[in-house]
């Protein structure tokens, strides 16, 4: 079987594994090839489901997201966010990371504040508002969608 052989069948079936009969017909060379598809399609799925979580409820009413073409990519300062259309680029502190970053992660507009409450001592009481206040910024920028 070769190579484009094996990647056609494995992006039709979702498999990239061969049978016993179809190892059979394949000659030496192509075992490499089996190793790389299976390690590029390894490497694919990796890069491809990083936002699974986000995906699998963005049908759901109240959940947030990022807009198609905002990245959000974290640092050792925080964060930033980079929106495509507009190259412009959003340095975010700790804080502003952690709420993009629950964001990603799917959260509904009603629980966020919660879930950081949870997550975050805030003895001053003040991250509630700092966090409501940053999500209303990102909504009339065009940054996160409902």
């Amino acid at each position: 079987m070769s190579y484009e052989a094996l990647i056609k069948k494995a992006w039709s079936s979702g498999a990239y594994t061969l049978d016993e009969a179809e190892a059979g017909k394949a000659d030496p060379a192509a075992a490499l090839s089996r190793r790389a598809v299976r390690l590029e399609m390894e490497q694919i799925a990796q890069r491809e489901t990083w936002d699974v979580a986000s995906c699998f409820s963005a049908h759901k009413e109240g959940i947030m997201k990022l807009a198609p073409f905002v990245k959000f990519r974290e640092e050792k300062f925080g964060a930033v966010l980079f929106e495509t259309r507009s190259e412009k680029v959003y340095t975010l502190s700790p804080t502003g990371a952690a709420v993009v970053r629950e964001i990603v992660a799917g959260a509904d507009s009603n629980n966020l504040v919660d879930k950081l409450k949870a997550k975050f001592d805030d003895p001053s009481g003040k991250m509630a508002g700092e966090a409501t206040s940053f999500l209303a910024q990102l909504k009339e920028k065009g940054l996160i969608v409902e």
